[in-house]
């Protein structure tokens, strides 16, 4: 799925990544980096009580907590943030993921599913709820949320059009079918996909894996040879990849399920991963976005 323009689970390099490597930590410089941060704290805590809804405050607050790996304190002005900001979601997709940092997992569920029942095409929060529901080995419940977002885009577009992406859900749908070894079912959600834009290459890659996975490897490198001519340029070698990839590497449900989805999931497109990572930034979650 995240081959294909769906990041499962994205972190924000700005805030989860530590900015100097362990061995540093404990230089001069790194006590007197660490010094500098908590001062800046204080700062915007002192402006925070004066002004609780001080936006620039609370951003730097989270972005400073985070830093020090103070994840737990970054949870509440993310909180106030959302609360601030409900019709932009890029907060509690943060939030989600700072709750996931710090092992809270039903935490970050419920935030998920605060982000679809007002947005619910955001493709980064249903995937990743999918992706949860997944890890805990929970697949029919993962379908369901595929589902009932399906069920709800028709209603969803005509109040706003562009609201849900449905050949997209469909597509995460037939992935899931496929990786679960219900092609029948993956394949018919490929179909309904055809219907939406018959230029859609991503079925043929969807159908071209089934394939191999059943032992018909002529077949898969002609759907797989389809789906390059479709493909956008950017992803014509990831395709091309695959299609040269083993076809041991995908043959039965098990290995298709452990093997060909992570080869699927390696590498992110470019432009996808941006495209993650701006609509969940600090910056573009002012507003901006």
């Amino acid at each position: 799925m995240s081959f294909l323009g769906i990041s499962l689970a994205p972190m924000i390099g700005a805030i989860f990544t530590p900015s100097h490597d362990q061995a540093n930590q404990n230089s001069p410089e790194a006590t007197t980096r660490e010094e500098t941060t908590r001062k800046q704290i204080e700062g915007y805590e002192a402006v925070l009580e004066r002004e609780p809804k001080n936006q620039t405050a609370l951003r730097g607050l989270v972005e400073l907590r985070s830093q020090l790996g103070d994840f737990e304190g970054a949870i509440g002005p993310l909180q106030t943030l959302a609360e601030i900001n409900p019709d932009e979601p890029g907060y509690r997709l943060i939030l989600a993921r700072t709750y996931m940092q710090i092992d809270k997992r039903d935490a970050a569920v419920n935030e998920y599913r605060t982000i679809l029942t007002t947005k619910p095409g955001n493709v980064e929060a249903l995937s990743n709820l999918v992706e949860l529901e997944l890890e805990d080995e929970r697949p029919e419940a993962a379908i369901g949320v595929l589902k009932d977002t399906l069920t709800t885009a028709e209603t969803a577009n005509k109040i706003e059009p562009g609201t849900v992406d449905t050949a997209t859900v469909l597509w995460i749908l037939g992935e899931l079918y496929r990786t679960q070894g219900r092609y029948e079912e993956a394949l018919t959600s490929y179909d309904k996909i055809d219907t939406i834009d018959d230029q859609d290459f991503r079925p043929l890659v969807g159908r071209a894996q089934i394939q191999r996975s059943l032992g018909n490897e002529n077949e898969a490198q002609t759907l797989f040879a389809d789906a390059a001519a479709k493909a956008p340029a950017q992803l014509k070698d990831r395709i091309n990849q695959l299609a040269s990839a083993p076809s041991s590497i995908t043959e039965g449900t098990e290995n298709n399920t452990e093997s060909a989805e992570s080869n699927d999931s390696s590498e992110s497109t470019e432009s996808a991963s941006e495209s993650a990572s701006e609509s969940t930034s600090p910056e573009t979650t002012n507003g901006e976005q």
